[in-house]
């Protein structure tokens, strides 16, 4: 503590050693923060396609059955169709 007549020496709970808090992250931003971590971590990228809805029904009923991944099966298809060697 100071002296109540002394006005050079600044007071402890004046001082911040510490610098301003920083403010918390989200729900949201932590969640697409570990989303780019993932997606960094094992080299994928997000495709959006858009499909008839009745294929759609199809597609999740076949994924489902087999219980393969989708990712893996598009995958699949882009590499044996798409990008084959003719």
């Amino acid at each position: 503590m100071r002296h109540p007549n002394d006005k050079k020496t600044l007071d402890v709970c004046e001082m911040d050693l510490a610098g301003p808090v920083p403010p918390k992250p989200t729900a949201k931003e932590l969640a697409i923060a570990r989303a780019a971590r993932f997606k960094a971590r094992h080299g994928v990228k997000a495709l959006t396609v858009n499909l008839p809805a009745e294929l759609h029904a199809r597609f999740d009923a076949w994924a489902a059955e087999k219980g393969k991944s989708k990712s893996d099966v598009i995958a699949k298809l882009i590499e044996s169709q798409l990008l084959r060697k003719r």
